[in-house]
């Protein structure tokens, strides 16, 4: 399946990377994006993280600072009806905050079975934030192939794209409808399409010579 396709059809994707970096092993991340529909900013991120020749994996969670999140309070992990896990912050970005757990085998498990995960965290409102992570397709992603790293960052450079210029078309229809607004308050809905015309026949009539008075 092409990166393009994964990224819209399947809520989960499987990268992988080998290089001087990672001491020539490979390191393999099946991961989940959650995206805000119209600004494509990312609500959620989770990832499990499975290093080469190693049998221990990781669980990386990603929730945005973006709505003052309480960091004591840490977040909550729970699958389907199953008990949450109260887990702490392991480090804060200024745009984002993440949990790192080593991921048990009943946990590996219960992401394969199960339908969602909620990460839960509180802001500073004292209100608690509920991140909903589909588990649907995480296993096929996991057992199956790495989808091409370079393909997969293209379709995602190109949905990042379309979201940009949605937010351009947004910005542009509020501006319209502010614009409207302005002019029925000043009772001629025409007044700020007219204003330029205006404006250029003033300056027209200032241009044309004046006509000699008839002695």
């Amino acid at each position: 399946m092409g990166a393009e396709m994964c990224i819209r059809d399947s809520a989960w994707v499987k990268l992988c990377m080998k290089s001087d970096q990672t001491n020539n092993k490979e390191i393999c991340l099946t991961n989940h994006e959650g995206l805000e529909p119209n600004t494509g900013m990312v609500l959620i991120a989770a990832a499990v993280r499975k290093v080469e020749g190693e049998e221990k994996q990781q669980l990386l969670v990603r929730v945005p600072t973006a709505y003052a999140l309480v960091i004591p309070a840490g977040v909550q992990i729970k699958i389907d009806d199953e008990q949450p896990i109260q887990l702490q912050y392991t480090i804060c970005f200024p745009t984002s905050c993440q949990v790192q757990l080593e991921l048990t085998k009943e946990l590996f498990d219960s992401m394969r079975k199960g339908k969602q995960m909620v990460v839960a965290a509180m802001n500073i409102q004292q209100k608690t934030m509920g991140f909903p992570v589909p588990l649907t397709g995480f296993g096929k992603a996991y057992d199956g192939a790495p989808v091409d790293s370079a393909k997969y960052e293209e379709s995602r450079r190109q949905l990042m794209e379309m979201f940009r210029k949605r937010q351009a078309e947004l910005a542009a229809k509020a501006a319209e409808a502010q614009q409207k607004k302005e002019a029925q308050q000043t009772g001629d809905p025409t007044a700020a399409a007219a204003a330029p015309a205006g404006t250029a026949t003033s300056s027209a009539a200032q241009k044309k010579p004046a006509v000699p008075a008839t002695p």
